[in-house]
């Protein structure tokens, strides 16, 4: 199934989502040390940034019908995505872009991940808002989103890593993702 290119709007999102992320899970890091607590208060303010992107890129996929790509949940779809995952197992890199396929399936699972951490992590931040000193008031479901938050957190390092290695795979293979994807022209080159 041939790929199309990726819109412009779409474009843009990704390269928000793809800083803000980079940001948070970094940044994730060295919250914990001493020296670097200042980090905490804009973990949150990107933490709320990227949570706007990803309700926004949301709502931006269903209004131009991208779910289906993004979710082949039927039959056909699931076809695809397991043909495409042997072919990988066999040494094939499936095609990459704006199509069915095990690249958007993944992406999808991404945006998954992304989601629970983005509702976890603004959980939080109401349980506990910037400048307050005081422990919340239920310890034990701060504790039980904070390790939820945790949880989809480290999802998002699998996909970022697994994200980052099969767009350079791609790249090195003659496939010009990077600007397919990150070229600011309405419509990118192939």
């Amino acid at each position: 199934m041939p790929s199309k290119e990726w819109d412009l709007y779409t474009r843009l999102l990704h390269w928000v989502i793809a800083v803000t992320v980079t940001f948070q899970l970094f940044s994730s890091l060295f919250m914990a040390n001493t020296g670097t607590q200042f980090l905490f208060p804009v973990h949150e303010i990107v933490g709320l940034l990227a949570t706007l992107t990803v309700l926004i890129f949301w709502l931006y996929a269903f209004a131009i019908y991208e779910l289906p790509i993004l979710f082949p949940w039927n039959r056909t779809g699931l076809r695809i995505v397991a043909s495409e995952t042997l072919n990988l197992l066999r040494g094939q890199l499936p095609e990459a872009g704006h199509r069915i396929g095990l690249s958007s399936f993944v992406h999808g699972l991404g945006l998954l991940a992304l989601t629970g951490n983005a509702l976890s992590g603004i959980i939080l931040f109401n349980m506990v808002p910037p400048g307050h000193q005081l422990p919340p008031s239920d310890p034990m479901a701060f504790t039980r989103y904070s390790i939820t938050h945790k949880f989809f957190g480290d999802l998002l390092w699998a996909y970022w890593l697994g994200h980052i290695i099969f767009t350079l795979l791609h790249q090195f293979s003659g496939n010009n993702v990077l600007r397919s994807i990150f070229s600011l022209n309405h419509r990118s080159e192939r």
